[in-house]
């Protein structure tokens, strides 16, 4: 952005800001003029200031927030026209080879310094008699006074020897000529031209207009980025809206907009395709963004600080751009932490805002390669680039711009999956240094006069409120110790005692292991919960044999399978442990690269736990009349907790051979479902399944799949198919944890 450099200036007049970035309140009426001038007392220095009691209780709130909203840049204009037009004049006490301006400065340096337009008597009777010529009669005579205490010198550190009334006083006669060209400095008082007043005078206020429209459009883009979902969820539980939603829901949010990929990565992992859904809310926020960028530009020519309306619209469109980048920060931020708000307000899963983060974040990237790439165009074109290259805010504007593309290159699902903890810690630390870089691009430039800081502000304050609340969480938790058991040649069960969670389906928790590789304790993954409870209560006798009556299929597919081998559950001694017999959580680890792969059994593992947190909503499945569970490998541990929450159950679960193991384990509550279909060594066959769902005649069918990624597509398509075509409604929930 281009705007004159002055320091800041305390001012509380109507307004107050309450809130940072938000709708400044009304103070009632009160008109409250505090002003500093700072001198050395031992130099002259002087503190002058008035201030009432209400002033001192609004000192303790926030006075600036965004331009437009709680700040103004040119107030009043008519001054600051009047100023620009005479400021360039030479004085008296003018230094004849004092250096060029800068490209930032319009009128703030040059060869007349703000001591010698101070004490100049001709220099601000002619700037007293152009404002009082020039500026509406509806402009308050305060404002005036107060424009010339911060403005007449061009500094606020710098006191004019008269006041703006005291200045008007030395004017025995109206001024009847003009400076010329043969005026080697100001010796008397002088008309301005009217023209040159105007232009100044609009180039301000059209400055100011610009950046306001900058502020509005970015808070539009933050408010609708963080309340469409809130209102779509608002709209799906409206009364009479459920027949609507489940006509939508196969067409909207079930089927992905490429094929059937969405948790497989698409060919050579060019990322995961979003769903339908997903992609008009993409397609919605980048289409608001372009035309946040494009849209409201307003120019006035002549001006005085562009030569051209090219130069001006371009200068607004490189402000506008930051601006807008600045206004996205915060929202990426919220969409990728783990708490989230929008999980709390929305029905809307983890899952989804993880992919509307990358998104977001791709869209804030584009924003921030146009505004550097406009302001170079720009500078270039004004034959002012090599100064400012020169600069600090410029080499700070690089800094971040540089890993800003770097994060983009580098949070590819290649680096994701070439090594996940080594792309989170080199994530985070680039965007450090975008925040950081972003806040000395301001601050060097502006020293936080135009609230630019706020949007950074907001973008933290998300930050450390989620890593706060994390803290929080795992600070509840305690530090437990699991035992830890190889139920299979790469499944590893780990049992937390004394951890009282609600049994509900749908969570999960992110698991510490600090024990395991104290280089790096700040590791830990997502799993699934299930409550220990679940897995060790007694059989009901009666239950299990008729489920083994039933139970056709899952005989004959255990048998063609090689069979499964019963055996009981392997008893922990709960008391042992610091838990009540079957209070506590289970974990199903599966072991990778990185840190589960230093897993192996241990009876007293230091474990750190960061949750629960949910995965999806479940009240859709839960209200259907039959509930599918299909589960391929580890994933039946995101399926099973349903089986407490629904009457009319089924799970469907496919495993290798080689985790025959986890059968095993988990053989206690799986023998308490009436209907299952458990294969061991062989495919589940989804499509029919479904069918026969539906010859049943259910009127509503929920289904919740998680699995590997095959399963999980193949599932959605087959369910999308089918919702939009039979009578039966299918709700689906797909379980797959997206990083």
């Amino acid at each position: 952005m281009l705007g004159e450099r002055v320091g800041p200036v305390i001012f509380l007049s109507d307004q107050v800001a309450l809130f940072p970035g938000l709708v400044p309140f009304q103070l009632a009426r009160i008109s409250l003029y505090v002003e500093f001038e700072s001198r050395s007392f031992s130099n002259g220095t002087k503190m002058r200031g008035l201030l009432t009691a209400a002033g001192l209780a609004a000192l303790a709130v926030p006075a600036q927030a965004l331009i437009g909203y709680g700040i103004t840049m040119y107030d009043p204009s008519c001054g600051f026209g009047c100023y620009d037009s005479v400021s360039g004049f030479m004085l008296e006490c003018s230094v004849m080879d004092h250096g060029p301006v800068g490209a930032h400065s319009h009128g703030a340096g040059g060869p007349t310094s703000p001591e010698c337009r101070a004490g100049d008597d001709y220099f601000l009777t002619t700037l007293a008699y152009c404002m009082n010529t020039t500026c509406d009669a509806s402009t308050p005579r305060w404002k005036l006074e107060k424009f010339w205490s911060e403005q007449a010198t061009g500094s606020k550190t710098v006191a004019a020897k008269w006041s703006y009334t005291e200045a008007l006083a030395q004017i025995k006669e109206p001024p009847t000529d003009q400076y010329g060209e043969d005026d080697h400095h100001l010796t008397r008082t002088v008309l301005l031209d009217p023209e040159t007043v105007k232009a100044n005078t609009l180039t301000r206020e059209y400055f100011e207009q610009a950046e306001t429209t900058h502020s509005q459009y970015g808070l539009i883009l933050l408010i609708v980025g963080f309340g469409t979902p809130v209102v779509i969820s608002m709209f799906t539980r409206l009364p009479y809206m459920s027949t609507l939603s489940d006509k939508l829901k196969p067409y909207l949010v079930y089927p992905s907009l490429i094929g059937t990929y969405h948790v497989r990565p698409l060919p050579y992992l060019l990322g995961n395709a979003a769903t339908v859904g997903q992609s008009l809310y993409v397609i919605m926020f980048a289409a608001l963004n372009i035309a946040m960028a494009a849209a409201g530009y307003k120019s006035v020519q002549p001006n005085a600080w562009f030569a051209n309306e090219w130069q001006e619209v371009m200068g607004y469109f490189s402000a506008r751009t930051g601006v807008l980048a600045f206004a996205l920060t915060p929202l990426v931020i919220l969409l990728s932490g783990r708490n989230n708000i929008l999980l709390w307000a929305t029905n809307w899963s983890h899952s989804t805002f993880m992919v509307l983060h990358r998104w977001v974040a791709r869209i804030y990237a584009a924003q921030v390669i146009i505004h550097s790439v406009a302001e170079l165009v720009l500078y270039i074109d004004m034959e002012s680039y090599e100064a400012e290259f020169k600069t600090e805010y410029w080499a700070w504007g690089i800094v971040a711009t540089v890993f800003a593309c770097a994060m983009l290159v580098f949070s590819s699902l290649f680096f994701r999956r070439w090594s996940y903890e080594l792309f989170l810690v080199g994530h985070i630390i680039m965007a450090v240094f975008v925040i950081v870089g972003s806040w000395y691009h301001v601050e060097f430039l502006f020293q936080r006069r135009w609230g630019y800081e706020f949007w950074l502000y907001a973008a933290c304050a998300v930050w450390f409120f989620d890593r706060m609340i994390r803290v929080f969480r795992v600070l509840k938790n305690g530090p437990r110790r699991a035992v830890v058991t190889e139920v299979s040649e790469d499944i590893m069960r780990v049992d937390v005692k004394g951890i009282r969670w609600t049994a509900a389906p749908g969570l999960h928790t992110y698991a510490y292991f600090p024990a395991l590789s104290p280089w790096r304790p700040w590791e830990n993954h997502p799993f699934s919960i299930l409550p220990t409870a679940l897995l060790q209560s007694k059989r009901d006798a009666s239950l299990s044999g008729a489920a083994s009556g039933s139970d056709t299929r899952s005989t004959a597919d255990v048998e063609k399978s090689g069979g499964v081998t019963s055996t009981s559950t392997p008893q922990r001694d709960d008391q042992a442990l610091g838990g009540a017999p079957g209070t506590g959580i289970t974990l199903y680890v599966r072991k990778s690269k990185g840190l589960t792969k230093l897993l192996t059994n241990h009876n007293s593992l230091l474990t750190l736990l960061d949750g629960p947190y949910p995965d999806n909503p479940t009240d859709g499945v839960l209200k259907s009349d039959r509930l599918l569970l299909i589960a391929g490998g580890v994933g039946i541990t995101g399926v099973l907790p349903y089986i407490a929450k629904h009457t009319n159950v089924k799970i469907c679960w496919s495993v290798k051979a080689s985790a025959e193991g986890l059968v095993r384990d988990l053989e206690g509550p799986l023998s308490r479902v009436a209907e299952k279909d458990v294969r061991v060594g062989s495919r589940l066959d989804v499509a029919a399944l479904l069918a026969e769902e539906e010859r049943t005649g259910w009127s509503r069918v929920g289904v919740v799949v998680c699995g590997p990624g095959g399963l999980c597509d193949d599932t959605r398509a087959l369910v999308t198919a089918k919702a939009r075509t039979g009578p039966t409604v299918w709700e689906l929930e797909v379980d797959a944890f997206s990083w």
